[in-house]
């Protein structure tokens, strides 16, 4: 499965052109099927030639997310049976279809 991507309702769909830098603001919706590891969202998928950052900021629903350079994913993890251990990443196959998260990129 895959990641939907729109333009949140408040924000341009234009890239800004900070110095020699692009930045892009997105919203990305998950699927009814998580991967293991994390979702692809890669810099064509945001309109880039490459990623230098990304900050990942999921809306309303109590599960944090991570951008992974080098896979190029988005893993969303939730809070662990044992809070001494940190966040556990989401279940394989687990319907995440609910959860939206607005995507700063920074990048060529």
């Amino acid at each position: 499965m895959a990641l939907t991507i729109t333009v949140p309702g408040n924000a341009s769909d234009m890239a800004g052109v900070p110095g020699n830098n692009k930045y892009v603001i997105k919203r990305i919706q998950f699927d009814s099927s998580y991967l293991s590891g994390g979702e692809s969202l890669t810099a064509t998928q945001l309109g880039l030639e490459s990623i230098h950052m990304v900050i990942v900021d999921v809306e309303d629903s109590g599960f944090v997310a991570q951008y992974d350079y080098a896979g190029e994913k988005v893993a969303l993890y939730s809070a662990g049976a044992d809070a001494e251990d940190g966040l556990d990443e989401v279940a394989n196959t687990t319907n995440v279809s609910a959860v939206y998260a607005r995507v700063l990129a920074f990048g060529r």
